[in-house]
């Protein structure tokens, strides 16, 4: 199966695990779905339908390291006041963040695509708005069918029985505008260090030495 191999680097990226509040904000070793279509549709300038528009990723970083930052506090009515200080409410957290990301996104070959990569419409993030990405590369490669073989930081249906990995629940496509529903919440493994897996059901697919998923829209109903 011919894709399109999207290569997107950062000096940073954070990935704020789902029901995480003030105080401290931790960050996934990887981004899930929701996070990868919204960067597509940052690029073409509007939502992809993914019915249309597969999807497949693999992601590393060079290390995980820890900052303080200040945040301001809001209300329903905006940025809140605090009269003792005379200045508008804020609060210091600390936030985990990912050193030198690098995101392989695999899409289908379509030319919207590889311009949109080319010139995108809106900047491109990992993550929050300071984590600016840029597009290294852009090349075509094949796709071949497998069962299984080695992987690395990768997101899995869950249950995969023999599978090292972190479990959570996320949403698998946010549209970009209001009302921001999800088109599903689903358990996933995240696969982060190198190993052997296997998939039955047409999920996984053989690029150079590595294996990674495609998501079509069934996978993510």
């Amino acid at each position: 199966m011919d894709a399109l191999c999207v290569t997107i680097r950062a000096y940073t990226a954070s990935f704020r695990p789902p029901g995480m509040s003030a105080g401290y904000h931790p960050t996934l070793p990887l981004p899930p779905l929701s996070t990868v279509y919204g960067l597509i549709a940052a690029a073409v300038g509007r939502d992809v339908d993914p019915s249309r528009v597969w999807l497949g990723y693999r992601f590393c970083s060079e290390a995980k390291a820890r900052d303080m930052e200040k945040i301001i506090l809001f209300s329903e009515k905006g940025a809140t006041w605090d009269a003792k200080t005379g200045q508008i409410s804020s609060m210091p957290i600390q936030r985990e963040f990912l050193v030198n990301p690098v995101l392989r996104v695999y899409v289908p070959p379509l030319e919207e695509l590889w311009q949109a990569f080319r010139c995108p419409r809106f900047p491109l993030v990992l993550g929050r708005s300071q984590d600016v990405a840029y597009v290294d590369r852009i090349e075509r490669v094949e796709l071949e069918p497998t069962t299984e073989g080695e992987a690395e930081g990768i997101l899995l249906p869950f249950p995969c029985p023999g599978v090292g990995s972190l479990v959570y629940n996320l949403p698998t496509f946010l549209p970009t505008h209001p009302p921001r529903r999800p088109l599903a919440v689903k358990p996933f493994q995240m696969v982060v260090r190198r190993q052997p897996v296997r998939y039955e059901g047409g999920l996984l697919y053989r690029v150079h030495d590595m294996v990674v998923p495609i998501y079509t829209i069934e996978r993510l109903r």
